[in-house]
Formats: C-alpha cells, structure tokens, sequence
C-alpha cells in the first residue's frame, strides 16, 4: 500500500517575502484577522496581509504598544479593533507578530503563524 502525503499549502514561492505575504494572507483568512503584520522592534513592516495603511499603522505602533500600559490611544485606522502583539526572534534579531481583529482563537493563530514566520525566514 503506498500512502501520499497531501500538500497542505496551495501557493508556495522560493521568494521570501512573498512566501511570508502568503503565509500571513493565510492567518488572516482563517482567523478573519482585519490585518496581520510581521515588524522589526523598530516598527518596520517586514510584511503585512490587510490593507496597506492599517498594516503600516499597526506595524509602527506594534512596538509602542508592548512597552506602553493598557489603555493607550490607538490611531484612527486601529480604533476599535482588538490588537495584539506577540514577540519573535529569529537568528538573534527581536521581530514582531501583530494582528488587528479575530477574537478568541487570534492567540493560537499568531503562534501558529510565528512558526511560519520563523520557517520562512531562517537562513537554512
């Protein structure tokens, strides 16, 4: 009996950025994220999957946000949607996994997606 393996990712890309814009894509579809956005600790958008203005609004405040105390003011594209911000680091360099939007399984979501992020980007 010969057993096949299915692919389970049906777009693939041997670029980076772009196999890292799908996977993001991905999360976002299935948690029904408004946007997700993978940033340096310096609030660059290494890469987002949303609207391009609320992923550089949520890329630039994703660092603030992790040192500042709860209740801070969000920016106009941001308020009223629930953020979240999940540290990363990958060969020595501190990046970010934020995501605008999705609820109660948003936190599985960015675990599961910061693994995909650190596959991507690992220079093996």
């Amino acid at each position: 009996m010969t057993w096949m393996l299915e692919e389970r990712r049906t777009r693939r890309s041997p670029d980076r950025r772009r196999a890292l814009h799908y996977q993001l894509e991905h999360t976002k579809e299935k948690g029904k994220l408004e946007a997700l956005v993978v940033v340096g600790d310096d609030g660059l958008l290494l890469a987002g999957a949303g609207d391009s203005s609320v992923c550089e609004e949520l890329g630039a405040y994703a660092p603030l946000l992790t040192r500042s105390p709860l209740g801070m003011r969000l920016p106009p594209l941001l308020r009223g949607g629930e953020v979240a911000v999940r540290h990363l680091e990958l060969e020595g360099q501190p990046l970010m996994i934020a995501a605008l939007g999705g609820g109660v399984a948003r936190d599985a979501l960015l675990s599961h997606s910061g693994q995909g992020v650190r596959r991507i980007l690992s220079s093996n």
